[in-house]
This record gives structure tokens, sequence and C-alpha cells, in this order.
């Protein structure tokens, strides 16, 4: 049937690259820091942080990957279909008015669960009675996360009655640093004191079948003593750290760049407005590109007047306001500009102007927002 591909939510003309080498590499250079016999937790929510989570998953299920981490449900089920022998555990805490089916969904497909409350274990083992349906929980341990971890004192009666329990296993005890990306680490050793002091005063330590986590991305490479069973590596499997560093232990490297068309060209007088508002008035006449992206595809309102996207081996400014689905760029000075051609607005080397970090600071936020904002109507392209 002609015009087949059109028939689609996709847009074939927007272009996620995602770069499985570097992937694995990344992988492969955090699993290097850690013991042999450590797992390794590839946290794929957020569609992967926005490069496609089918596409990681189906990059990683044959590279040393053990646990693929999700925040729900609903993204467990997305890629329960495409994995191999790995588990998946799911961050987003089961609570009373979980719908029941879902709670029998993720017993009968092994998902890793957590739980925050014993209302809420009272609440499944109701739901599971009299079947043969057991479901895997694992307990996060307050330890100064101060978000949805379970205090040290509750935690116990509540591993004590998932024990009781025939529908229920304690697959897991964890807890999560919220500082470890920080110069400063006194917090977060302080974290893993308590996390540790809770291990030993219940003799959890080195349980047969019990995982015990801890370590995030930034623990993973900065805090050997918080490895334990598992690590679980989000940022960094993409290619970057939470925050720049400074001679870091390993090399990673950006796994996604994000390329769009170049669909016109527009001359303009010295003078003459250009977008919405007129925030931007010629002071030459100039040659303007027209790219077809705009916030509604992820590019940030923000990077009106600021950003650069980067037109072959040159640096092309944002001229005027970011539209829904389009921008305006200057490409007056750049040579062998042609229409058609793919420019790139978020580009995939360390030391570029576009790179996740530089947008990052230009919208006063963190590489993680500007990733997982990239559509999931943007054609991810594997290479």
């Amino acid at each position: 049937m002609p015009y087949k591909h059109l028939n689609q939510y996709l847009r074939s003309d927007l272009h996620a690259c995602i770069s499985s080498e570097n992937l694995i590499s990344n992988v492969n250079q955090l699993k290097s820091l850690t013991k042999p016999g450590v797992k390794f937790c590839a946290v794929v929510k957020a569609n992967a942080y926005g490069h496609g989570a089918i596409e990681i998953v189906n990059i990683l299920k044959n590279a040393g990957v053990d646990f693929f981490a999700v925040a729900s449900i609903y993204e467990a089920l997305h890629i329960k279909t495409v994995v191999n022998s790995q588990q998946i555990m799911i961050f987003e805490p089961l609570y009373q008015h979980h719908d029941p089916e879902h709670i029998i969904t993720c017993a009968r497909n092994g998902f890793h669960c957590n739980i925050t409350s014993m209302e809420t274990l009272k609440y499944i083992t109701e739901i599971l009675r009299g079947s043969k349906e057991q479901l895997k929980l694992h307990i996060n341990i307050e330890t100064g996360m101060g978000r949805c971890g379970v205090d040290p004192d509750q935690a116990m009666e509540m591993i004590r009655n998932i024990e009781k329990s025939k529908n229920t296993i304690l697959a897991g005890i964890y807890t999560h640093f919220a500082t470890a990306d920080e110069d400063d680490l006194s917090y977060a050793y302080a974290q893993l004191e308590c996390f540790n002091k809770f291990l030993a005063d219940n003799q959890l330590s080195n349980r047969d079948g019990l995982i015990i986590h801890a370590a995030n991305s930034a623990a993973t490479i900065k805090m050997p003593q918080s490895h334990f069973d598992m690590v679980r590596c989000g940022i960094s499997t993409y290619g970057y750290f939470s925050r720049p560093q400074q001679n870091p232990p390993i090399t990673l490297m950006p796994v996604m760049k994000l390329q769009a068309p170049l669909v016109q060209f527009k001359r303009i007088k010295k003078g003459e407005s250009v977008s919405y508002g007129r925030s931007f008035i010629a002071k030459r006449d100039m040659i303007l590109g027209l790219v077809s992206l705009g916030y509604a595809d992820g590019y940030w309102r923000c990077f009106s007047n600021t950003a650069l996207i980067k037109v072959n081996s040159d640096f092309a400014k944002v001229t005027g306001r970011v539209c829904m689905d389009q921008i305006l760029v200057d490409v007056t000075d750049i040579p062998n500009v042609k229409l058609g051609q793919m420019v790139t607005v978020l580009d995939d080397q360390q030391d570029s102007p576009c790179n996740a970090y530089s947008l990052a600071e230009l919208a006063n936020t963190i590489c993680y927002e500007i990733l997982t904002c990239v559509h999931s109507h943007v054609k991810r392209i594997v290479y």
C-alpha cells in the first residue's frame, strides 16, 4: 500500500540516533568498577531516559545485564516481551488502591515490586490469598533520601510478615542516595552507614536469595563500598555523569544524537523581526534556516535566541522564539548548507555546545530532563 509508512505516529523525519556501541561500552565501563558477581541493573524508566525503552532493552539484553528497572507496571509490561532472562524491577511503590489485576499481573510475570506500608502488604496478601501466585517484594529503607523509603523500625515488621505469607517473597532490601553525585559525599556516607547498621542489626547480609542494593550511577562510580549485590545505573548507562566531572575514573560516551531536517531558507533584511513576540530583530541582512522541530518534540522554548545547533561541522544560533514544531537558525555564514539536510539539535559529542550538558546549563536544569523530554514520536534509529 503506498505511503504505508505515513500511517503511524512516529515521525520518520526526526531522528534520535542511538549508538549501540557507546551504550554497551558504557555498561562495560560501569561494570568494570564492580567486583565479580555484582549484578547490573540498567534503569530504563521514562522511555529509557528518552532513548527508547524497546531499543535500549533490545541492545542490552545480550550485554551482561541482570535486571531492567522501570517506574511503573505499564513500563514493565511495555518491555516484558523483549527481555531475555533478565528480571524486571518496578520502582513505583504498590499501594492499597492499586488495581487488583495489577497485583496479580506483577506476581504472574515475576516482576520485582516494592511496598512502603503494612497496609499495602495486607492488601496484597488478601488479593493473592488462596492462589499459587507469589509476588517478589523489595523494601526501600529510609536512610536520608526523604522520599518513599520505609523507616528502619517499621521495615522489620514488614519483613517478618512478608516471610510469613505464602504469597509473598522477600526479594530485596535497598536504599537510595540523595547526594552521591555531589562533591561532598559526607551525607551519602552517613546514609550508607545507616543502611549498613540496619543490615547488621537484623542479620540480613549474605542471606540466600536476597538482593541488597544501594548504588545509583554516581555511587557506582564514586562509592565502591555501596555496591553490595547489585548496582542500579541510569544516567551513566546513557553516557552522562549526573553532573560533569573532572578526571572521572571511566570514560562514558553519550548514546543519543537528535537530528531534524532543514526544510526552508528565508532571507530577511536588517531591521526585520523573527517569529513570535518579535524577540529577535535583525542587525544585518540574514539567511535563516527553518528546522522542523520545536517544543512539542522536546526542544525547549527557553532555547530561543540562545542555543546552538550543529550544521555540518559548524554551529548555528537559534534565532527568534522556539515554536511548537519549528525553529529558525542563522545560517548566513555557514557554507554548503542544503535544503533537506539533517541538522543536529542534541549532539552526542562530549565537548559540543549543543550536547545535553550544554542545553541543561542554558535551561538551568539537569541533563536528565533534557534527555527525557525527547518525544516518543521521534523515530529511534539504532546504529
